[in-house]
């Protein structure tokens, strides 16, 4: 029986960050947590992940520098393969079984060929929003659609989806942060404890790269408790969570 985890960090409102957190899960499972890891990018026809891909191999070709790091590390990257949604599925079986975890980047509509196939192929949804009436409503129409369409459907796997806080500001008061996760426990949708700061870091290439894993000084911007309870969520009560290690550097 294949032990093949497939996840999704997924929104139906652009601009929250999805890419951004795929990469750095990807990112964190692969190098710091040593998992074998795998992206699919099915977000056409932006193709956001394979596109930062390319160009960080063509920065490998160009900058003798990079490259001396990179074999430095002796690990190799993951890899990333870019599809149309309507392939996605095929491409997801064909994974089965050789990896610990798959990142799939969906599109956030329903009103695509295959993308309920594709949902239904997933074990957990995360799905980042803002602090921000439109964000939080996209969220719960998301999440509502997800709990219709594909949850506890006979021939879906998806085991539940989650919300949680991106762009986090501490300075900013909380009600509004309070009140949308006491409304979403009353609609039945759960919520992440973690919080990712809204940080300009998340511009840097160093945070966002598909090569490396990231750096020390950026965990403590609420990464590291997020990937520390989402591999919590993934991997359950094992008894050796592969991202312990990781949030303890973080939380130094």
């Amino acid at each position: 029986m294949s032990t093949t985890k497939y996840i999704s960090i997924s929104s139906q409102k652009g601009g929250v960050g999805k890419t951004t957190i795929n990469i750095l899960a990807a990112s964190a499972f692969h190098f710091l947590a040593k998992q074998k890891v795998a992206v699919i990018d099915c977000d056409y026809p932006q193709h956001s992940l394979k596109n930062l891909r390319d160009k960080e191999l063509e920065l490998l070709t160009s900058s003798p520098e990079k490259a001396a790091e990179f074999m430095a590390m002796g690990q190799q990257a993951y890899p990333i393969e870019s599809c149309q949604v309507k392939d996605a599925l095929g491409v997801a079986k064909g994974m089965d079984g050789e990896f610990d975890l798959v990142f799939i980047d969906t599109p956030g509509t329903i009103n695509i060929d295959g993308i309920l196939e594709l949902w239904k192929q997933l074990d957990y949804i995360f799905m980042p929003l803002e602090s921000d009436r439109l964000s939080v409503e996209a969220t719960i129409t998301y999440a509502h659609m997800l709990e219709h369409f594909v949850k506890g459907k006979p021939d879906s796997r998806l085991k539940e989806c989650y919300a949680f806080w991106n762009k986090h500001i501490k300075s900013e008061k909380q009600d509004f942060y309070e009140r949308t996760e006491a409304y979403f426990a009353e609609e039945g949708i759960p919520f992440l404890k973690s919080r990712l700061e809204h940080s300009v870091n998340y511009k840097k290439d160093a945070m966002r790269s598909t090569m490396f894993p990231l750096g020390k000084e950026f965990q403590r911007l609420g990464i590291s408790g997020l990937i520390k309870e989402m591999a919590d969520t993934i991997y359950g009560a094992a008894p050796a969570q592969p991202l312990d290690a990781v949030a303890a550097k973080g939380d130094n």
